[in-house]
Formats: structure tokens, C-alpha cells, sequence
């Protein structure tokens, strides 16, 4: 999966902005990248996580001031009351809620860091 997004992203023009990588359930290893992202991509993945709190953490000291988060989850997978769950570990992170996009057959959130 992962080369075929670096694939798709080289056919984009779009190679040098992706940092596509595999890394371990308990951290995305971003260390190295404070206050540097400007947008995060979480589809279909928080509710695998051990700790929404910790993906939230660490997304939110990678993203620059203003940057987004579009958190996606399945639909038939991810309980309403779930999602609202990983949107207040967000929250006490410093993400916003801004929008509830429309996803087909999703529960969607675009969040974003306070400036």
C-alpha cells in the first residue's frame, strides 16, 4: 500500500510533500517534524490505534498552527458515540472541530490546530 502511494503521489507531482512510511502501532514517529505538517490524512485508521489520545498528541505537536486534520472513520465500524470520543481526544489536544464533511458511508471531521 504504501508504494503504491508513493507511486501515485510521483505521477502527482506531489512526491517531495508525501512522507509516506510504516511505522508501529504506539507512535508515528514524527519527532523530527514539530510544528511542521500542514495536513493530516486519518482514514479509516484511529479506531485501530491503541490510543486515540496518543495519535492526537502527536499529530497535533507535528501540525503547524492552522494546519488540518481530516479524521474519516467507517461508518457500519466506528459508533457515533466512538467517533465523539476520539473528537474530544483531539480536542484536548488543540484541534477544532470545523466542518462534518460528507463522506460516503463515513463519519467524517476536519479538524484544526489553534493558530
Amino acid at each position: 500500500m504504501i508504494e503504491g502511494l508513493k507511486r501515485r503521489a510521483r505521477k502527482a507531482g506531489l512526491a517531495e510533500r508525501i512522507d509516506a512510511s510504516v511505522v508501529g502501532p504506539a507512535s508515528m514517529q514524527l519527532a523530527d517534524l514539530d510544528a511542521m505538517i500542514d495536513f493530516v490524512f486519518a482514514f479509516a485508521v484511529v479506531h485501530e490505534l491503541p490510543s486515540a489520545a496518543s495519535f492526537f498528541s502527536e499529530a497535533a505537536r507535528a501540525m503547524k498552527p492552522g494546519a488540518d486534520l481530516l479524521l474519516a472513520e467507517p461508518g457500519g465500524h466506528v459508533s457515533e458515540a466512538e467517533f465523539a470520543e476520539q473528537i474530544k481526544a483531539a480536542a484536548d489536544c488543540g484541534l477544532k472541530v470545523v466542518d462534518r464533511p460528507s463522506i460516503a458511508r463515513r463519519i467524517a471531521a476536519l479538524l484544526r490546530k489553534a493558530h
